[in-house]
């Protein structure tokens, strides 16, 4: 057989391979258009070039033929439950708090939207050296979520001052008492204590105190805290194409394996701290998590 002849064999037999292995993914979407569901599907389709992705908005879109069905935020979500189809599943944009009830369905997998606690804690570590206690207010009804927490400071060897906020629109005594204790304060996903009307609160009472605010999420830079861990439409669209890379999807939850930093350099020079590199910190992170 010649050259010519065998290369053209390896060709039609990887255009077989490649027909083979296609899926028919559908991505459903809430109705409303947004440049980060547009930039997600686009990310996506650039990282599964083999496979068809299509996508619906429609409130009860027709999934019958699709081989992983991906949900953008809670309302598709809740959708996708109350669907009697058992196609594997890939739920993303849906934070910790808003998580169905547990167990999650077999087909099912989260990729939570909210970063990941050990992340945080690192990048915390990195802005801030001589850091040895972290500070957090939870919410009375976030026992999972201590839990989450209370193993990310232990692996991260810090130590956890704590506080319960009883009435969450007024969270000052629990925040002094936090701040008093700790190097800084690390906002998780709490959406009745970080929210619009608490966050100058927050903010001022920490930095009165010359104490900086951790997260909780990417708005939340912009208003004043220093910096935080988050993934951008493209990298939870690399994310997603890698769990469908690694085989059969598995029910339960993640975060996504790709991820980018946000740091707010006017927090930090007013602070005297040094201004962050995000591309920097973003690149030592990931070492970090694919150290053996």
């Amino acid at each position: 057989m010649s050259l010519i002849s065998k290369a053209l064999c390896l060709l039609i037999l990887a255009l077989i391979s490649a027909n083979v292995s296609a899926r028919a993914i559908l991505i459903t979407a809430p109705a409303t258009n947004s440049p980060l569901i547009n930039e997600f599907i686009s990310a996506l389709r650039t990282a599964l070039p083999q496979d068809e992705v299509a996508v619906s908005s429609a409130t009860a879109p027709d999934a019958d033929t699709a081989d992983v069905i991906i949900t953008l935020g809670s309302d598709m979500l809740n959708w996708r439950l109350q669907s009697p189809l058992q196609t594997p599943s890939i739920a993303i944009y849906v934070n910790s708090h808003a998580l169905p009830p547990q167990p999650l369905p077999a087909y099912l997998h989260v990729v939570l939207a909210n970063p990941k606690p050990l992340r945080q804690l690192r990048l915390a570590k990195h802005l801030l050296p001589r850091l040895q206690t972290a500070g957090l207010l939870y919410a009375d009804n976030q026992l999972a979520l201590k839990d989450e927490w209370a193993q990310a400071l232990a692996a991260s060897g810090l130590q956890q001052r704590s506080a319960t906020v009883k009435r969450p629109d007024t969270p000052t005594r629990e925040l002094l008492r936090v701040l008093e204790q700790s190097d800084a304060l690390i906002g998780i996903d709490a959406p009745t204590i970080y929210n619009a009307d608490n966050l100058k609160a927050i903010l001022l009472t920490s930095y009165s105190r010359n104490k900086v605010l951790i997260g909780p999420s990417a708005p939340f830079i912009e208003a004043g805290s220093l910096s935080t861990t988050y993934s951008t439409a493209e990298d939870m669209a690399r994310s997603v194409a890698l769990l469908l890379q690694q085989g059969e999807l598995k029910s339960g939850t993640s975060y996504p394996a790709f991820f980018s930093v946000l740091s707010n350099a006017q927090v930090a020079r007013s602070l005297g701290l040094p201004i962050p590199d995000d591309v920097k910190l973003s690149r030592e992170l990931t070492e970090l998590e694919q150290a053996p």
